[in-house]
């Protein structure tokens, strides 16, 4: 190690393996071998000194924690009105999805509350009027508002129709079910088989039947009611007969087996 190389006066010369590695201010030296950059085996001198010593022998005493060079700590960079547009933007999304969420909740609340009135306004009538006549107990239909709109238009929909029932007892199971409706307006009531739907009624009519269920002749009900029913495009189902009574009460008896059969088909 040559202790004459590149000396410069004032500061401490660090040398490693036989290498001069730099030079420093003395109260450096302790911050240099806690950051790792000195070792304590490194060799040093400085002016006055007769010759090299040991790095470990005279600095360890000087090293301590509050020498280390702590990181700078971070700064919160005030918000520049570059970054406002952004802000702006997150809050305006932000406020649509709470937009969205409160729209779904109505709308689930909305569906709610029409599932709840069929149900107390059509399908439990109907259920009570299936379960309480046991002459009923071969018909399983159902009643709904078409499209589920609770307003207009009423779906009665005969399911299945069991073994050795006859047309009386589909009229008596929609005729039942007319009278606990008696009171409701509806444009259009709709006859269905299996979820297609075969004829329609004007709601006066189905109200009327209700209405007269307690007391007039079902088979005055069964000769009149072909000729107030429509198909679904809106055309009369059957004609309104003329002439004799006994020919016209045939076509009329005929024209309602038909019915019955077209609806259940």
């Amino acid at each position: 190690m040559n202790a004459n190389a590149n000396k410069a006066p004032g500061l401490v010369h660090v040398s490693r393996q036989g290498v001069i590695i730099g030079q420093f201010r003395s109260a450096d030296i302790p911050v240099k071998i806690a950051a790792g950059a000195i070792l304590r085996a490194d060799h040093y001198w400085m002016p006055g000194m007769q010759a090299w010593r040991l790095v470990g022998n005279s600095f360890d005493g000087q090293v301590s924690a509050t020498q280390v060079a702590q990181p700078a700590k971070p700064t919160v960079k005030p918000t520049s009105s570059a970054s406002q547009p952004q802000l702006r933007s997150a809050d305006a999304k932000r406020g649509s999805m709470g937009a969205f969420a409160m729209l779904l909740c109505l709308v689930v609340v909305a569906i709610v509350l029409v599932q709840g009135y069929a149900y107390f306004t059509l399908k439990a009538p109907l259920a009570k009027v299936l379960r309480s006549d046991s002459r009923n107990q071969g018909i399983a239909a159902s009643a709904y508002f078409r499209h589920h709109i609770p307003v207009g238009t009423i779906v009665l929909d005969v399911d299945s129709v069991g073994p050795g029932m006859r047309p009386v007892d589909i009229l008596r199971v929609m005729l039942q079910f007319a009278e606990t409706q008696e009171h409701a307006s509806y444009e259009w009531v709709i006859l269905a088989s299996g979820g297609r739907e075969r004829f329609k009624m004007r709601g006066a009519y189905f109200r009327k039947l209700g209405a007269e269920y307690e007391f007039q002749n079902p088979l005055y009900t069964m000769r009149t009611m072909p000729e107030n029913l429509y198909r679904m495009d809106g055309r009369p189902a059957f004609p309104e007969w003329e002439g004799g009574a006994l020919a016209v009460m045939g076509e009329q008896m005929k024209n309602f087996s038909e019915f019955i059969g077209e609806w259940l088909r």
